[in-house]
């Protein structure tokens, strides 16, 4: 016979007296800062610090992680930022919120790049009778990405209206039509290669040459007033590049043209073109030095590089003359 209270002894789940059950924490709970808005961004990106989110509950250590990270760099617009918090049980809750960065608005937003197979985005490859256009690496395209990098949500469009093998006297009638089919706001010009090209060999500085040089001179005047008249604001001209060194390479032909030629043609773009209110971009001089690795083996048109050099200078002398405004808080 069982002692008295054995069975309440034996079936109770209770513990002793003034015990229970551990209690468990609750799940940890997370709060994030508010959105964080930085305007007047001169550069692409920016270092961004912000608040840290606000953890509650959970059982220690509770860690707590945020991407991208409070210190890192933002890119202009808007980057969602996550965040979470995991306790000791693996549980975890998460929330997130929004970093803005708001650079400059420019004042053009239209941008015509007009000239022959430098701009089309040739890179003297052939095949058979065949040139190749390397559309991703024209310079137009690199030019497209600098604006989208640096003016994002701003609807820039960059044109790329280069026709390779074309003369300057059929760039000068094909302008207008081009003018009145884009209606930009500046115009981007690098032309006159194919007649230098057909009269100024290497080595043949003859009178011939010089003829061309003048013609081409004018020529682009031509183009900077029609251009002009056309309704572009600004107009950009680049000098020509220099001759790169001819790498005999299956495919492509040596199409150096005579670097005195070239300073000659140069000097009256620097001289002439300015009183038809044309930018100068002084292409040459920046190219000096980089010729191997700018331009490719027929030594005339351009590797990636050059093609990025010539997307950097113009982007550079754009940002100089056209103004800027701070972006409006409706532009994110």
């Amino acid at each position: 016979m069982l002692a008295a209270g054995a069975l309440s002894r034996c079936g109770s789940k209770s513990g002793p007296p003034g015990t229970g059950p551990t209690p468990v924490a609750d799940p940890p709970g997370i709060s994030c800062p508010v959105d964080v808005s930085v305007s007047g961004v001169t550069g692409t990106t920016q270092a961004v610090t912000y608040a840290a989110p606000t953890v509650t509950a959970g059982v220690a250590p509770v860690n707590t992680t945020c991407s991208p990270g409070s210190g890192a760099a933002f890119a202009l617009g808007t980057t969602a930022v996550s965040c979470s918090a995991t306790d000791a049980m693996t549980r975890s809750a998460s929330c997130s919120f929004k970093v803005t960065l708001k650079g400059f608005a420019i004042g053009v937003t239209s941008y015509l790049t007009f000239g022959d197979s430098v701009t089309e985005g040739q890179n003297g490859q052939r095949f058979g009778f065949v040139e190749f256009v390397d559309v991703p690496n024209a310079y137009p395209t690199r030019l497209q990405m600098l604006f989208d990098g640096n003016y994002p949500g701003q609807g820039i469009s960059v044109f790329n209206e280069g026709i390779g093998g074309e003369p300057i006297e059929e760039a000068v009638r094909r302008l207008p039509d081009v003018m009145a089919a884009r209606h930009p706001g500046a115009v981007l010009l690098i032309d006159g290669y194919n007649n230098l090209l057909a009269d100024c060999h290497l080595n043949e500085v003859t009178a011939k040459c010089g003829s061309t040089i003048d013609f081409v001179a004018g020529k682009l005047r031509e183009c900077v007033r029609i251009a002009r008249s056309g309704g572009a604001k600004y107009v950009f001209v680049a000098t020509l590049t220099p001759p790169g060194p001819y790498v005999p390479t299956p495919g492509y032909n040596d199409r150096r043209i005579d670097g005195v030629a070239i300073t000659k043609l140069n000097a009256q773009i620097k001289s002439q073109l300015p009183g038809e209110g044309a930018t100068i971009v002084d292409v040459y001089s920046s190219f000096l030095g980089h010729e191997a690795a700018y331009t490719g083996p027929d030594g005339l048109h351009l590797y990636p590089p050059g093609n990025q050099a010539l997307a950097d200078m113009f982007f550079a002398a754009i940002k100089t003359a056209i103004p800027q405004t701070p972006v409006p808080s409706a532009l994110r």
